[in-house]
């Protein structure tokens, strides 16, 4: 530039001066001169008309074109399709919104702005605004968003230069907490953070025409899921409860988990309440386990139902004891150390097939590896570290291995399903993988299940969840919770009482899980506090309410299946 400058404004100039001197034509150079400096101050006067535009442009129009358009597009939302149900009702969508920005350089008056502002945003302080608008170099900073039609009318009213609105969109729930867990939420730009929202997000980078995500959930079985889990927490006082229904082709009907959150308004939850117990609940069973039991020892060809154990004695394993609640004190059937929920029993019919048969079992039946699902919040389960004779025998009634309550139901329903293994989806038109097709347990193995569950509802633990007209059957199951290295000390335990099966038993359709996070003994439970006195009752009031809606007009007969069931139980 330097250069430029002397070769084109000094240069002539000192070849005109010198070309005066030699010469006696001084009119001519004058002339020469003069018209070379009007030039030079006509370029000069231009220029300077130009920068006093620009900068008027940018000071009071607020239009600094090039790095305003830039911001606003960053900035700018895009619309989120919807969430339905799987009968087409809305769960979650994106309403049309006003968000308020500033554009610091066009703005006059910091101070009036701010002050102006803060009296119409009240809960927002003319510090924080000023904060905001205090730095000239910036062209675009949010002051509110997604705020209300009334609002946005006030602030208009005022007239500030360089207080500006853009269209947004704002994520709404249309219920709430109900479906918290598993919609998830979103940041204040639309953009999931956990959950299906979370989901969605990489389904539509996948594909631009995605217009919406019907899931597999239905409204009404989701409010009675969370009404009655609710009423249970109340009566029994515990600390909070999950329950999942499920059809046997892994479409997940309703899941619930308590406390929850409202996706609404998260920064008002606590990541307690944020916690997915049905996902990310990573604890032991307890009996609940006694399904795969048998159903290992039964395909396995190690045992048969009148096959006959020792459950006379408890059996002790180093400190360890092996013991029965109320138990019978003789020798048990295989169906009889199920129905009667032995512990004993349940051992020695582990002990029968051994630690690596039921290692490969549990590994078909998808409890040695994180259960895959649409939303990200899924855990791993636990393991033991030596998977001997020990870790055999406890894990056979429902310790030692550390799973989710969903990878649970996911098993027994691969079991009890036909013996077909399934993955649990939460999409209502994802069909199964027909090439992956995998065989847990024969179809034989599958049936004496179901029948071994069903005398559990007619004669064991699980009676307070039989139904009239629907054949249900299940299994309870109650373990204790791990607090610090052990599981406390006697009269201060915390339990986790579970109740899980499904129905109708010679076809099932549907599986159902219910558990409660320590429920306290009560005078209806007579003191107690197992899953058969309050996790059992509770599935029976969520079937009475939900069988109507998906049973509609079965009613086999309770009479004749009591007498088929019967002939499992040694009396």
């Amino acid at each position: 530039m330097r250069n430029s400058l002397i070769k084109n404004v000094f240069k002539p100039l000192f070849e005109g001066f010198a070309l005066w001197r030699n010469s006696k034509n001084h009119t001519s150079l004058m002339e020469l001169l003069r018209g070379r400096l009007i030039f030079f101050g006509i370029c000069s006067i231009l220029a300077f008309c130009c920068i006093s535009y620009r900068i008027a442009d940018i000071m009071f129009l607020g239009r600094d074109q090039k790095v305003s358009k830039k911001s606003y597009k960053e900035w700018k939302t895009i619309k989120k399709a919807d969430i339905l149900d799987r009968n087409g009702e809305l769960l979650a969508t994106s309403l049309a919104t006003a968000s308020c920005y500033a554009i610091p350089s066009a703005v006059i008056d910091i101070d009036n702005t701010a002050d102006r502002l803060s009296k119409v945003l009240k809960f927002k302080s003319s510090e924080e605004i000023k904060k905001k608008l205090i730095d000239k170099n910036k062209h675009f900073v949010w002051i509110l968003r997604h705020i209300s039609p009334k609002l946005q009318e006030k602030i208009l009213d005022i007239g500030l230069p360089g207080i500006k609105f853009q269209k947004d969109y704002k994520r709404v729930y249309i219920y709430g907490n109900l479906f918290s867990h598993v919609l998830g939420h979103t940041d204040i730009d639309g953009i999931g953070l956990s959950g299906l929202e979370k989901y969605f997000d990489e389904l539509a980078t996948k594909s631009k025409s995605l217009k919406k995500l019907v899931s597999s959930l239905d409204v009404r079985l989701q409010l009675i899921l969370n009404e009655e889990l609710n009423c249970a927490i109340s009566k029994f006082n515990a600390e909070g409860g999950n329950a999942i229904l499920m059809s046997v082709d892994g479409k997940i009907l309703a899941m619930v988990s308590l406390p929850d959150f409202d996706p609404n308004n998260i920064k008002g939850s606590s990541l307690k309440w944020m916690f997915n117990k049905n996902t990310l609940g990573v604890f032991e069973q307890g009996s609940v386990l006694k399904i795969l039991n048998v159903a290992i020892a039964l395909d396995s060809g190690y045992a048969k139902v009148n096959s006959v154990f020792d459950a006379s004695n408890p059996i002790r394993i180093g400190k360890f004891l092996i013991k029965d609640f109320k138990g019978k004190n003789r020798d048990l059937t295989l169906a009889e150390a199920f129905v009667f929920s032995s512990n004993i029993a349940s051992a020695r019919i582990a002990q029968s097939f051994g630690a690596n048969v039921q290692k490969a079992y549990m590994k078909k039946f998808g409890m040695l590896d994180r259960t895959e699902l649409e939303i990200f919040e899924t855990a791993y389960p636990i393991l033991p570290k030596h998977w001997g004779d020990t870790a055999c025998m406890s894990i056979s009634y429902g310790y030692g291995l550390a799973v989710t309550p969903l990878q649970l139901l996911a098993a027994v329903t691969s079991i009890v399903n036909g013996g077909i293994k399934i993955g649990p989806t939460l999409i209502r038109d994802k069909g199964p993988n027909t090439s992956e097709r995998i065989r847990v347990v024969s179809e034989k193995t599958s049936a004496i299940v179901r029948d071994l569950m069903r005398a559990v509802v007619c004669f064991g633990t699980g009676k307070n969840a039989s139904i009239d007209g629907v054949e249900i059957f299940g299994k309870t199951g109650t373990s204790y919770k791990i607090s610090g290295k052990g599981y406390g000390a006697d009269g201060n335990r915390k339990r986790i009482a579970t109740f899980l099966g499904g129905f109708p038993k010679d076809n099932p359709k549907y599986m159902i899980l219910i558990s409660l996070d320590d429920p306290k003994p009560i005078s209806e439970t007579f003191g107690y506090a197992a899953a058969g006195w309050n996790a059992a009752p509770t599935a029976k009031n969520i079937l009475n309410r939900i069988t109507p809606i998906l049973c509609d007009g079965y009613a086999p007969s309770a009479d004749e299946e009591r007498l088929m069931v019967a002939k499992f139980i040694t009396k």
